[in-house]
């Protein structure tokens, strides 16, 4: 399963949810800034959005370079 955390207002989520509904993945958006900075700390990356896939943390480019 997909995991993005994200936060309000981000263009970049906006944009990876749609991707991934227009291509049927399934994945699960948590929108929780307390959330986000946990996982943020833990991955060692600092910009909305993250993705947990196969227990690896991606940004969004590096996550779309790792599914095609």
């Amino acid at each position: 399963m997909i995991k993005i955390y994200g936060k309000e207002n981000c263009r970049q989520c906006e944009e990876l949810k749609s991707k991934l509904i227009n291509d049927g993945a399934e994945f699960e958006y948590i929108e929780d800034i307390k959330e986000l900075r946990i996982v943020a700390s833990k991955a060692k990356i600092m910009s909305a959005p993250i993705i947990e896939y196969n227990n690896k943390f991606f940004t969004m480019d590096s996550f779309l370079k790792e599914v095609k």
